[in-house]
């Protein structure tokens, strides 16, 4: 089977790069229509798109502004022919009947074409400026809840009823009807043995975020691949097929020297304001400031970040799908205008594995 892609929608300000040197990504609803129909004319396969109630502030503002993810998805469906699109729910912010019946309504406009991504909930003060947040207990107890989550919505969509009774769910002769006339595939993210567990026997895909190591694409191959083969094995005595997606920040250029200036360019914009929001103040060096392997790797949002020229990005690629066996790439660029063109016209053609 060919690989799989699709784009990290920019939903939120900033993107996916925490620097002052990359494009200010403001989160419009004519942005993300203009990426979306771009990425299904290049024949991309689907669109993610997250979900955030709270930024990490700083100079740029990172994240501070964002997009509905239900109500951005169901703006796309009947603009949309082919793309998947696949919208984000906060597991704690949404009851899973009320997520069942958007969901069911949002298929009905692009039957085929609609998936969900499970977000368990690792932001705190996203959920406690909501009042939302049960406690630190969550953080051990968080999988347990998705997965009494993902059986409402299941039973929901599969019979149009629930009588779900669970530690953190009582579900009385709960309808929703019509039930989606399609199949909803549902992508998780788990990397944690608990987590891997979960997304073995419920989800559909396994969205990771895994390496993060700048210009070490061995070690990111070789994470990507003890993931997806621990997830192989939970699955295969249920009987299932799972696979998983792998996250990536593109930064290319004609040349590596010139990708690589291009990296150090984004590097020294870097906003460390929101930077020590995002991994706290005890992770910072007291006396020198920021490290600059920790700068480099949380700015990216600890995402893998592919550097090089437009042959050696694609290499990369295909090493990830041949040796770690991925089922899907899911991209993102410092400029979700110019590096989509490029990457387009420029590495998607030269992609061995979009042609196995």
């Amino acid at each position: 089977m060919p690989m799989e892609i699709g784009i990290f929608l920019p939903i939120a300000k900033g993107g996916f790069i925490m620097s002052r040197n990359v494009p200010p990504t403001w989160p419009t609803w004519e942005l993300n229509r203009d990426v979306t129909l771009k990425c299904e004319a290049l024949g991309f396969d689907f669109a993610l798109s997250m979900v955030k109630f709270r930024g990490f502030g700083g100079d740029i503002e990172y994240w501070d502004y964002a997009l509905d993810s239900f109500t951005l998805t169901a703006s796309l469906a009947p603009i949309t022919k082919t793309i998947k699109l696949i919208p984000s729910v906060t597991n704690l912010s949404l009851h899973p009947a009320v997520a069942a019946r958007m969901a069911a309504t949002i298929e009905a406009v692009c039957p085929g074409r609609f998936g969900l991504n499970i977000v368990s909930g690792w932001y705190k003060d996203e959920f406690l400026q909501m009042g939302l947040w049960p406690g630190d207990v969550h953080f051990e107890s968080r999988y347990d809840y998705a997965d009494e989550y993902v059986t409402i919505l299941r039973d929901l969509w599969s019979t149009g009823k629930s009588n779900f009774k669970g530690k953190f769910f009582t579900m009385n002769d709960a309808e929703i009807k019509p039930v989606p006339s399609t199949f909803v595939p549902l992508v998780c993210a788990g990397q944690s043995p608990r987590g891997i567990k979960f997304t073995a026997e419920k989800g559909e895909r396994n969205f990771v975020i895994a390496g993060g190591n700048i210009g070490d694409i061995d070690a990111d191959i070789a994470k990507f691949k003890e993931i997806t083969s621990n997830l192989q094995a939970a699955a295969k005595p249920l009987n299932r097929s799972v696979g998983t997606i792998a996250l990536f920040n593109i930064i290319a250029a004609d040349t590596d020297a010139a990708a690589n200036k291009r990296f150090e360019h984004i590097v020294a914009g870097a906003d460390e304001k929101a930077i020590a929001r995002l991994v706290g103040q005890a992770e910072l060096d007291k006396s020198e400031g920021m490290s600059a392997s920790l700068k480099r790797k949380s700015m990216f949002m600890g995402l893998p970040t592919l550097v090089g020229s437009y042959e050696t990005v694609a290499k990369y690629l295909d090493r990830i799908y041949d040796e770690a066996k991925i089922a899907a790439c899911m991209f993102a660029f410092p400029d979700f205008g110019d590096d989509l063109d490029t990457f387009g016209s420029k590495i998607l053609p030269r992609l061995e594995s979009r042609r196995v």
